[in-house]
């Protein structure tokens, strides 16, 4: 191991202590420095263990690309391993050579189908030689420098690998707040994006890690770091509407409580900070979480309060849309179809007086599909099954499967439930088929594996052979519901 003195920047990686992280053209190098100094007292930098040297962009694009997301989601050490290697240009034989290990030993590994992945020798081993920190591989290092390998807190360490890409996202005045201007928090808002698209892709699941970790990095600079009034404003801003993402993400991936968590959070965070249209948002995520609870008056209620909050300047006629349309869930869910239908109606009137493009950032997800998927909801509870299949089949015709592959698959799953209720089985196993298909790449979301097992099971039960033995086959397939 390479000991040597070094001055620069120390950054303080949760969990892992201080590290020094040193871009050296476009090198990228990681270590664990304690503070030496001169015999008169003076500094003379940081002396410690260089953990490793990676290429810096290779390192970000690993942690921040989607596999790689899901990789530290699922705690899968051989995944990440491979997406490492990958980015080097390495092939299997390559690290082989440079770890010490048979191309065999290393394919199982990455396959995680062997006990090496929870050797720490080895994966210590691997580590040092893709030059990246033990730690992102579930190594830990005890005081007495011995590396361990945790089974409960496995995935703990793998999120260290969260903290560094939430690192790369966010601004260095916001990461260790200093004195943050309108530059800074404009990057906020694009990291912000980021995670949008991510989850557009990949389900909550697999980006919760990183907007908890990215949320708590904003709240911190919001007490901690300087800035001019109208700055700070759009900090408040950007931080609160991370904080409610990273509720949609928990209650996206099945987690309930920690997204009513979030989201209460986030209400006491934005009536202290004065930022009051992000609790009205708050309060709509609320409201369709009482429905999907089966709690419709809970949500009517909070879509009253949400109007009540809301003041002239926040009633974008998108969210006027999507406060109707929570509230038409809310009343078909207590069974009263009429409430149901009039707010549907309003929901789409509302919807067509917008302008795309005009709205902000957390309304950019509401179009003609997710009215269209929200409205065969509706339909189902009050038990219109006509309506419910018009409308389905509009919001898998609308969604954009590029840009949301998530959405595509919750809306083709939901047709595909909806086809077998009405008894058009061969057209519902076609239409289920593709969405299975899908699953893999979307996973992270509870919902919509969730949504994928009712309609199997619906399958099942039909007294038709071919779907009974496609519901079998289709659920070897499936991810655990959650």
């Amino acid at each position: 191991m390479t000991w040597s003195v070094l001055t620069g920047d120390l950054r303080r990686v949760p969990r892992l202590g201080f590290m020094r992280v040193c871009i050296c053209g476009s090198r990228f190098e990681l270590g664990e420095y304690s503070p030496w100094r001169y015999r008169d007292g003076s500094s003379a930098g940081f002396w410690g263990r260089v953990i490793g040297i990676m290429e810096f962009s290779a390192v970000v694009t690993v942690l921040l690309s989607p596999r790689g997301c899901a990789a530290v989601a699922a705690g899968a050490t051989g995944a990440l391993i491979c997406l490492f290697r990958d980015a080097l240009g390495w092939t299997q034989q390559d690290l082989a050579d440079r770890s010490g290990y048979s191309q065999a030993t290393i394919s199982r590994i990455e396959r995680g189908i062997t006990r090496a992945t929870r050797d720490t020798v080895v994966l210590t081993d691997i580590a040092n030689a893709l030059g990246v920190p033990p730690e992102i591989l579930g190594v830990a290092s005890t005081p007495d420098q011995r590396s361990i390998l945790k089974n409960v807190e496995r995935r703990k360490f793998l999120g260290e690998s969260t903290s560094l890409a939430v690192a790369a996202l966010l601004p260095q005045n916001v990461v260790t707040p200093g004195r943050i201007d309108a530059t800074d928090v404009t990057q906020c808002w694009t990291a912000l994006r980021r995670l949008y698209q991510l989850d557009d892709r990949h389900g909550g699941g697999t980006v919760y890690q990183l907007s908890e970790e990215m949320a708590r990095r904003l709240q911190n600079a919001v007490r901690r770091g300087s800035y001019p009034p109208a700055v700070g404003d759009e900090l408040r801003k950007v931080t609160a509407t991370t904080m409610e993402h990273a509720g949609w993400l928990a209650f996206d991936a099945g987690w309930q409580d920690k997204a009513r968590l979030w989201w209460l959070e986030t209400c006491h965070f934005a009536q202290v900070n004065e930022v009051p249209e992000i609790r009205v948002t708050v309060l709509e995520l609320m409201a369709l979480q009482a429905c999907y609870l089966g709690d419709g008056a809970e949500a009517v209620e909070l879509i009253q309060t949400a109007r009540k909050t809301a003041t002239q300047d926040q009633t974008h006629s998108r969210l006027l849309s999507l406060l109707a349309v929570r509230e038409a869930l809310g009343h078909a869910v207590v069974g009263d179809r009429r409430a149901a239908a009039s707010a549907v109606d309003q929901a789409h009137q509302w919807l067509d007086r917008g302008r795309r493009g005009d709205e902000p950032l957390l309304l950019g997800f509401w179009g003609p599909a997710n009215l269209a998927y929200q409205e065969t909801r509706v339909a189902l509870a009050t038990r219109q099954g006509k309506a419910a299949e018009v409308a389905a089949r509009t919001a898998l015709a609308t969604v954009d499967a590029t840009a949301s592959p998530r959405n595509h698959t919750l809306y083709a799953a939901s047709l595909g439930a909806v086809l077998a209720q009405r008894g058009q089985v061969d057209e519902a196993i076609s239409v289920t088929t593709k969405a299975i298909q899908g699953a893999p790449a979307v996973c992270g979301s509870g919902l919509v594996v969730a949504s994928l097992h009712r309609t199997v099971d619906l399958l099942g039960q039909q007294k038709y052979p071919p779907a009974t033995t496609f519901a079998t086959a289709a659920r070897r397939l499936l991810p655990t519901a959650p």
